[in-house]
């Protein structure tokens, strides 16, 4: 193993990070606009509030969360100025990390906001959803998801390589494994559940109004027999009286 505190080797450690977050950014917006473009379809109110609900995760949640993350790495003993500090590895490639830091916050807060007020305008008043929406949007989530986890593993993968060139990546290896950890179980126990949940009560009800249906029909047929069977035996009634 070796350490490389030279300002480029700080700027690559840096720029992996920066492409984590920035990899995040795109992705969730992807699914979040994804999902904006079902309840679009669908016009049914609890797809439609879900879905400004993920894009409020998206504009608040989601920044807030990987400012946090940030954060708590800068105080944390693992962090790049402490690695320095343990290391004495001098004030210039402190100071290039701070600048770097600050870089990163910066891009974070500028991460562009999506606007929801077309999904409010939904009118939610010409129901066009199935069962297989729903299957949809879980196999849609699940792919995030699942493209997320195999990120974190080669980013792990990454640093691991990195690590063995230049030690100082041990410092950057939680905050960017911590910063896809974040969206993945975001999405997998917040929005994807909430998304399943809403689907198994509709298909609930949607059995419910089945069952319903098919109890009229069988009523009906019922009925229309009897009415037929009725007109029948009138009609014999009616001949025997003309030819008697």
């Amino acid at each position: 193993m070796a350490v490389n505190f030279s300002e480029e080797e700080i700027t690559q450690m840096y720029q992996m990070y920066e492409e984590v977050l920035g990899e995040i950014q795109n992705e969730t917006q992807y699914v979040v606009e994804h999902l904006g473009e079902k309840a679009q379809r669908a016009q049914y109110k609890p797809v439609t509030e879900l879905s400004i609900e993920a894009v409020r995760y998206y504009n608040e949640e989601l920044k807030d969360a990987e400012l946090k993350a940030l954060k708590d790495w800068q105080d944390s003993e693992i962090s790049f100025s402490k690695i320095m500090d343990e290391l004495s590895a001098g004030e210039d490639a402190k100071n290039r990390g701070k600048m770097l830091e600050v870089q990163i916050e910066e891009e974070i807060q500028s991460w562009r906001s999506m606007d929801s007020s077309q999904l409010s305008a939904i009118p939610n008043v010409n129901m066009n959803i199935s069962e297989r929406d729903f299957e949809e949007i879980e196999q849609m989530i699940e792919a995030f998801t699942t493209n997320l986890e195999e990120k974190q593993n080669q980013y792990a993968r990454k640093i691991e390589e990195r690590k063995e060139e230049n030690t100082i990546y041990v410092a950057i290896e939680p905050v960017v494994l911590q910063s896809i950890e974040m969206v993945t179980e975001g999405f997998r126990s917040g929005i994807k559940n909430s998304f399943n949940q809403l689907g198994a009560e509709f298909s609930k009800r949607d059995e419910k109004i089945k069952g319903l249906g098919s109890g009229t029909a069988q009523s009906v047929a019922s009925n229309s027999q009897k009415l037929v069977s009725d007109g029948i035996a009138a009609l014999r009634a009616k001949t025997k009286q003309i030819w008697d």
